[in-house]
């Protein structure tokens, strides 16, 4: 299940904080019914484990009938009833064994991985925030507030919404300055859509798949003089004459606009602060 952070629902983001708190809860019940005979542990445990039984039965009469309401429900009620059996399991079998321990491990890391109460609401559509159009529709929204100030390049935008999204390969960039260095190259920059911070890592590998290139001519490198908030982003095999102002002039724009000059001189502006260097 994806999680979209701060685009998710208040209420989901709630939700998501009480089951963290009652899988800790329940594995520190189970810990303490395996290393211990105390009864009031095991009884704190059970009871919280026939309560969720009893609300998750409950929520699941307010479902319409059929497949889906009994997938919910089982996944619902998965947790509990797999808790009360081992809690009955340890408060049956006298002394304390390693499968214990490692069957209450296996328990907490599979609930904390796979979130079946949460599942089971999705499936229903009971959590709205994380139905897969609520998904779409916080990526599509979170995309447009990652596009760069008047940009209208389709790099930027394809950027924003498939690079820069949470869970993408470089959440929370923006791409700017999209140049095109030949027939099948281009270069930009990467920037950290929150001032101040930096560029993540970019796995070169993930951004291949996705742009469908050779990972030999993609490359993420510093920009000199700039601190980690940027980045260049080189893809293809730029033409040389591209690469040399120089040459450009006299194949490109010589020939159509100014015959028989030549440039004598270069100077490099930085867009962000207008000063020369």
């Amino acid at each position: 299940m994806m999680s979209l952070g701060p685009l998710r629902g208040r209420i989901a983001v709630a939700r998501g904080y009480a089951g963290r708190t009652a899988t800790i809860a329940t594995t520190a019940g189970l810990a303490a019914g395996a290393l211990t005979t105390t009864p009031l542990p095991f009884a704190l445990t059970l009871g919280g484990a026939g309560a969720a039984t009893a609300w998750g039965l409950i929520w699941s009469a307010t479902l319409p009938k059929g497949r889906v309401r009994d997938a919910a429900t089982a996944l619902y009620l998965v947790s509990p009833a797999s808790v009360a059996g081992l809690l009955v399991t340890e408060h049956l079998v006298h002394g304390l064994h390693w499968w214990e321990l490692a069957l209450d491990a296996a328990w907490t890391l599979t609930v904390w991985k796979l979130r079946p109460a949460r599942t089971a609401r999705v499936l229903a559509g009971r959590e709205r925030s994380l139905t897969p159009e609520a998904v779409q529709q916080a990526q599509e929204q979170q995309a447009a507030s990652l596009l760069p100030a008047g940009s209208t390049h389709p790099m930027s935008t394809w950027w924003a919404q498939r690079v820069a999204v949470e869970g993408g390969v470089a959440p929370g960039t923006v791409l700017t300055d999209v140049e095109r260095t030949g027939g099948k190259a281009l270069t930009a920059l990467i920037r950290a859509a929150v001032p101040g911070t930096p560029v993540p890592t970019i796995s070169i590998t993930a951004l291949s798949a996705l742009l469908d290139w050779d990972e030999e001519e993609i490359g993420v490198e510093k920009v000199p003089g700039r601190g980690a908030g940027v980045r260049r982003l080189r893809v293809g095999t730029a033409d040389q004459a591209v690469l040399d102002p120089y040459a450009h002039w006299v194949q490109k724009i010589a020939p159509k606009g100014m015959p028989g000059t030549v440039i004598t001189g270069v100077r490099i502006i930085d867009t962000d602060t207008k000063e020369l260097r």
